[in-house]
């Protein structure tokens, strides 16, 4: 009888013990997977990539993805790309405007991706664009190759100390791209490299001027907490909302500008440019 009652005792243990694991396995699951993602609930912003794709902020402490730029970078690390479409898009060889609306943008790409020291020798693509009835239309445009130089030293990427040399047009075209670029840089660029570059410029304009009305709407609404300027016409707006917005200005200090013009109306907030 001893036996028996000791057996039974011995099950029920086991059998408890069984539940016990079951329900602490239940509860693990449960934290660290089911209730992990129903808890994760990020704003819904939108970070501008250089290449014209934008990226929204994720789990599990809500920071941006990483931009393309940002995973495989061709010129070195993405500050360097934004410090020479910057120069680009001031230098009237590569970008001019034909209407006063109108935005301008560049895309590059490294010739030579194993290269991340000055001189840089890219091919360019720069375009003046409109929306027209919800649709981009180009206006005006570059597509080239162009040795870039600047001092390999540490700095912010002072525009002034930037340079460049692009080979002739016409009969002194081939001279001057043996005399400016390496033998790998003077092959031409492949029908896909080419079409990549096309996607990228006009996915830029797209999201850059879509950006910018918001931009521009939030100031008139009165719904802009800070803004910020950099050299490269990079505009970032932190709205009341917690919401931030960014976009290419048209023209540098477009936007202190358009601020002014509402000052009276909304009110000053800190506005700040590098």
């Amino acid at each position: 009888m001893i036996l028996e009652s000791s057996s039974k005792n011995s099950k029920l243990l086991l059998v408890i013990f069984g539940l016990v694991l079951l329900l602490g396995s239940l509860i693990f699951i449960y934290t660290n997977f089911f209730k992990k993602s129903a808890g994760i609930s990020c704003t819904m912003e939108a970070k501008l990539c250089s290449d014209g794709s934008s990226v929204g902020r994720v789990g599990p402490n809500c920071e941006f993805a990483p931009c393309p730029s940002e995973t495989f970078a061709e010129f070195g690390n993405e500050q360097v790309e934004k410090a020479i479409i910057g120069y680009l898009l001031n230098q009237q060889y590569f970008s001019w405007k034909t209407q006063a609306d109108s935005h301008n943008f560049c895309v590059i790409k490294n010739i030579l991706p194993n290269n991340n020291l000055f001189p840089l020798y890219i091919w360019a693509y720069c375009s003046e664009y409109i929306m027209e009835k919800d649709k981009l239309k180009q206006l005006s445009g570059f597509f080239g190759r162009a040795k870039i130089n600047y001092p390999n030293e540490l700095s912010f990427y002072d525009q002034s100390k930037f340079s460049y040399e692009v080979p002739r047009d016409g009969s002194y075209q081939d001279e001057d791209i043996k005399r400016i670029f390496p033998p790998e840089g003077q092959i031409g660029i492949s029908s896909a490299d080419r079409e990549e570059m096309v996607r990228r410029i006009e996915n830029l304009a797209v999201t850059n001027i879509q950006s910018w009305e918001k931009i521009k709407q939030a100031i008139n609404n009165c719904e802009v907490k800070k803004a910020f300027q950099a050299h490269s016409r990079e505009v970032s707006v932190d709205l009341k909302n917690g919401e931030e917005l960014k976009a290419i200005e048209p023209k540098i200090d477009d936007i202190f500008d358009i601020i002014s013009e509402v000052k009276d109306r909304c009110g000053s907030f800190p506005m700040a440019t590098e």
